[in-house]
């Protein structure tokens, strides 16, 4: 899955709270059905956009694939949006980093991940035979 993660950089200071808008691309992959989804680790999703096909199906099989994702969508949700908060925390992490090198007094952060994740691409990539 091709994921577009957008968050809502929060700054506080004198009660006054003013946003920015980060987004952030990431390719997740996972194994098997989605109902029985084995995700793979960050590497091995990127590794997998480099892949070279050797061969197409049929574009009739290549829809069906691509319908299955579709379909369990909703059970793959919890895992996006999971991620997504992961990234909103580290994201975080990292705004606060700068600021403090930055010595910027009296000013306070949030990230909020904007729910759901925006899905750009759904590849399937299948076994040689």
């Amino acid at each position: 899955l091709l994921l577009r993660f957008r968050f809502h950089i929060i700054s506080t200071q004198g009660g006054e709270d003013t946003p920015l808008l980060a987004e952030e691309v990431l390719a997740l992959a996972f194994r098997g059905a989605p109902e029985e989804a084995q995700w793979l680790e960050p590497a091995e999703a990127e590794a997998l956009l480099a892949s070279e096909p050797e061969a197409n199906i049929h574009p009739q099989q290549a829809g069906n694939f691509v319908r299955k994702v579709i379909d369990g969508y909703e059970v793959l949700l919890p895992h996006l949006e999971a991620t997504a908060q992961q990234r909103a925390a580290q994201l975080l992490e990292s705004h606060q980093r700068v600021r403090q090198a930055g010595k910027v007094r009296g000013l306070r952060h949030r990230v909020e991940a904007q729910l759901p994740p925006d899905v750009l691409g759904i590849y399937v990539y299948l076994p040689r035979e």
